[in-house]
């Protein structure tokens, strides 16, 4: 399984929206930032397969108007399948007629979109298992967890941890957690990012979506006291687990 950084940043910092793209084929959350890092990572729009948005803030959303488009723009024939939060359909064609007074309708490809409460046992596309949890964040919001042939990877997005995300973050190769900082309300940080790590028997810690008014080196030594294998991607970044 090959993972992408496109963005490891928070909404108003100096790094990319946080965004994961897995295989070239599976794309986590879609900011602003998200089309413009594809386009530096030279993706082929038409590859990819399935979007997870893990919920409606800005900027883990606000980019997929322009993918959407920009994929219609190269003659996109291939289904299209958008995983995300209650209320999901509406709220693409919200996205959609604000941006650019389009709707699903006007897309040159099939749209189709599953609401993760829906999912409560998780799902699979082709080779891949999805699962799902909840965190606890100031809107509705899930993480996910997704294997294949004996890998696995879960991305948290924002909110503090739940018993669930422990649960489906079992034997992560790589746990991408948020890592805002301490005393955000509906956020986690670092210390819980690595706190989940250690409980979920992950083999590494990715943190990501760091306050830009947070010591970055700091808070990698705060994860590192309570699990060693803790590291801070940058935007580009591509590993192999």
């Amino acid at each position: 399984m090959i993972l992408t950084f496109l963005g490891v940043g928070e909404a108003f910092g100096q790094f990319a929206n946080t965004s994961i793209l897995v295989d070239g084929k599976l794309l986590l959350d879609c900011g602003p930032h998200t089309l413009l890092q594809l386009r530096k990572q030279k993706q082929d729009l038409k590859e990819i397969e399935l979007v997870f948005l893990s919920h409606f803030h800005g900027d883990h959303t606000l980019g997929l108007p322009a993918l959407l488009l920009a994929s219609r723009e190269e003659d996109r024939v291939e289904e299209l399948k958008i995983f995300g939060p209650s209320g999901l359909r509406e709220k693409i064609e919200d996205l959609l007629e604000i941006s650019y007074r389009k709707s699903i309708e006007d897309l040159s490809f099939e749209l189709d979109t599953f609401e993760v409460p829906d999912l409560k046992e998780g799902t699979t596309h082709k080779d891949y298992k999805l699962e799902f949890a909840q965190t606890t964040h100031s809107i509705e919001c899930c993480s996910v967890a997704i294997s294949k042939s004996g890998e696995k990877m879960t991305y948290t997005s924002d909110g503090a941890p739940t018993e669930d995300t422990v649960s489906i973050a079992s034997d992560s190769d790589i746990l991408i957690a948020e890592a805002y900082g301490e005393g955000f309300s509906g956020h986690s940080s670092a210390v819980k990012a690595a706190e989940l790590a250690f409980r979920s028997h992950s083999k590494s810690l990715a943190l990501v979506h760091i306050s830009r008014n947070t010591n970055r080196a700091e808070e990698l030594e705060k994860a590192k006291r309570k699990f060693k294998n803790s590291f801070l991607p940058t935007d580009s970044l591509t590993v192999t687990i």
